[in-house]
């Protein structure tokens, strides 16, 4: 490994006195973080503020697509690195895995090849499916983590490797919330083994802990894990807040997940959603992909200047970082709310039906009674139109809706009702961030990057469901007539 210095883009004293990164490994590159990070690392790398040997990227066979084929599809293609040349991805190694194998899965001659030549991993992989199963979700974060850090251990020449988080390991609290492991009321391992052994379920194992649902439950049981089993490996954990789209890089608004913040505003822009059960002025703690891709990435190669704990001392505890906003640069849930439903009723932006807000409060009573007239049953009625047309596809349409909506209110929910007060040593934002304009940027690139493509599919399905109506209704006269 040679020893040229590398610079960051921002000033980091650390930078002089790192070495030139032989092989860098990344996880999760088909995923919204993951394709960011890549995109920031080549971009860096090719501007020359980070300079590393080779760009390995762990992907696993799906959908009967081999890996190639896969990294081909979902991230040479993806707009995310339209900025980059043409030739960007050519020397990117792409080697098969499968993080919920020992070994993550990778063949004898690719762990060989890893365990002597890799220095750095960024591990970006992870299941954020709030409507998961606890067992999934298990097995998508706790064995995936403890799988790639027993492949950190096997590699010789390892500087650090970083494991993506949520800073809503922390179960709500009154109190600062600090970079530091979340106290649990039994060692992770035995909480994980009554999981295991059927003696809790998910509802039980989630009163015990106070973590408001199974997707932060199984990232805290995940972080303790890895500290558990780290030993003397050089471990990040960071702890983002909620990922939204790009503030600049690599470009501005760029999302192509409808995960986490997206989820509501879309509801919302779209028309369907109109209430929300959550306190108006809760702030949300929100931070650019971009924000958390440099996060992760300086963390990995030692330029940061955020988190607890000292990179050079290898007998000390995981280093913790959050990636947040705090509670001073992030929107309240009724901006949020609000701010959405104003610029989609612009005549300009209107996607599909012109939004409405009509309720955001902690009123039960006041919340049924929106939610029930105004949304409710609109799909109902909607619903019971498209029976009486003899619209199968319309009623389950329809349904589907309805499900939909009550899924972004429970799965939402615990982000509104509750102000966060996270804590860190050093901003991962600009001291010029301007938190409105930011949400401007999440609004245009959702509409731009993810509606205004579904609804022009949503609309091209239906009129291919009509044609095809048409077409059978044709074909029964026909045989009628006959």
């Amino acid at each position: 490994m040679d020893s040229d210095k590398s610079a960051i883009e921002q000033p980091a004293p650390q930078a002089t006195s790192r070495a030139t990164p032989a092989l860098i490994l990344v996880t999760g590159v088909t995923g919204f973080l993951g394709k960011v990070v890549l995109e920031e690392l080549v971009r860096r790398r090719n501007n020359g503020t980070v300079q590393f040997e080779k760009l390995v990227v762990l992907i696993r066979q799906a959908g009967g697509k081999p890996p190639t084929q896969r990294f081909y599809d979902k991230v040479v293609q993806s707009p995310c690195f339209k900025e980059l040349p043409p030739e960007w991805h050519q020397d990117i190694v792409v080697v098969s895995g499968d993080l919920m194998e020992a070994d993550c899965g990778v063949s004898p001659d690719t762990l060989a090849m890893l365990s002597q030549q890799t220095t750095h991993i960024i591990h970006c992989a992870g299941c954020v499916g709030f409507e998961s199963s606890l067992n999934v979700l298990l097995a998508e974060n706790v064995t995936t983590s403890a799988n790639m850090l027993g492949l950190a251990q096997r590699c010789a020449h390892l500087q650090r490797l970083v494991m993506t988080s949520t800073a809503y390991v922390t179960p709500h609290t009154n109190e600062p919330i600090w970079e530091r492991l979340v106290a649990l009321p039994r060692p992770a391992d035995v909480l994980l083994d009554d999981l295991h052994q059927g003696r809790r379920d998910a509802a039980e194992m989630l009163a015990e802990t106070g973590h408001p649902n199974k997707y932060t439950l199984a990232k805290c049981l995940a972080e303790h894990v890895v500290a558990q089993k780290m030993g003397r490996t050089p471990v990040t954990i960071v702890r983002p807040s909620i990922i939204s789209a790009s503030l600049q890089h690599p470009f501005p608004g760029w999302i192509d997940s409808f995960a986490a913040l997206a989820a509501p505003i879309s509801a919302f822009a779209l028309g369907g959603l109109k209430v929300l059960h959550g306190d108006p002025d809760a702030v949300l703690d929100v931070v650019p992909v971009d924000a958390v891709a440099t996060c992760l990435i300086d963390e990995a190669l030692g330029l940061a200047k955020y988190g607890s704990c000292d990179l050079n001392n290898m007998n000390a505890q995981a280093r913790i970082a959050h990636c947040v906003s705090t509670t001073a640069r992030g929107p309240r849930t009724r901006d949020l709310v609000f701010g959405t439903v104003d610029y989609f009723a612009q005549p300009d932006n209107v996607v599909l039906h012109k939004p409405k807000g009509c309720y955001v409060g902690q009123d039960d009573r006041l919340f049924c009674f929106y939610d029930f007239f105004f949304q409710y049953l609109p799909v109902k009625v909607a619903e019971l139109a498209a029976l009486m047309r003899l619209d199968w596809t319309g009623a389950a349409r329809a349904r589907k809706t309805m499900v939909r909506l009550q899924q972004v209110d429970t799965h939402f929910r615990f982000f509104v009702e509750h102000t966060y007060d996270y804590r860190c040593e050093a901003s991962v934002l600009d001291p010029d961030f301007d938190k409105d304009r930011y949400f401007s940027v999440v609004l245009m690139g959702l509409r731009q990057n993810m509606l205004v493509p579904l609804v022009a599919k949503m609309q091209q399905q239906h009129a291919n469901a009509a044609d095809q109506a048409e077409a059978r209704k044709d074909g029964s006269a026909q045989r009628g007539s006959g």
